[in-house]
């Protein structure tokens, strides 16, 4: 997208606005995106969470935000309830969210295997926002960039590792 010096510059110099933390989970707020990272596995109230979040930040700005769901590698794959109201959540917001980037860390078969599973549900998901699933933060943001001003790709991904910092360490 196309950005003027002075977005580039705001953008540059903003923080990673942490919103909410919970055991396993934080969920910041860096511009237009919003971004949960998972270190447990996700629960109802965890998840909880999540939906409240991005529930507050489309409603805010409706139409101008998308999101970033960053799962750690190792991290235990959620229930199926908790995937039905994942699902829900993203299909609940409509054309007010712009598109959803799920980045599922780690290399290796297993890491793959998600990534194809979750690839799979999207189909399940009834949303106009496009929904990508990638395995760093760098090729999530660069995607998301096409939807809303990130600014440097590397500037975005320091202020995820920000919020990362937000967690308990495992």
């Amino acid at each position: 997208m196309f950005q003027s010096s002075q977005e580039a510059a705001k953008l540059r110099d903003a923080k990673a606005e942490i919103v909410q933390v919970g055991d396993g989970v934080v969920v910041a707020q860096v511009g237009a995106v919003c971004v949960a990272l998972w270190r447990k596995k996700p629960t109802p109230e965890r998840f909880e969470i999540q939906r409240n979040c991005l529930d507050a930040a489309v409603a805010k700005q409706p139409g101008k935000v998308v999101f970033l769901c960053l799962v750690e590698a190792g991290t235990e794959p959620p229930d199926d309830n908790i995937r039905k109201a994942s699902s829900a959540m993203i299909s609940a917001h409509g054309s007010k969210l712009k598109a959803v980037a799920c980045v599922i860390e780690g290399s290796g078969f297993k890491a793959a295997i998600s990534r194809t599973v979750l690839s799979g549900i999207q189909f399940l998901i009834r949303s106009p926002s496009p929904i990508k699933y990638f395995e760093s933060i760098g090729s999530g943001a660069a995607w998301l960039g096409q939807f809303v001003t990130i600014g440097a790709l590397t500037n975005f991904v320091d202020k995820v590792e920000e919020a990362r910092l937000s967690l308990a360490k495992p």
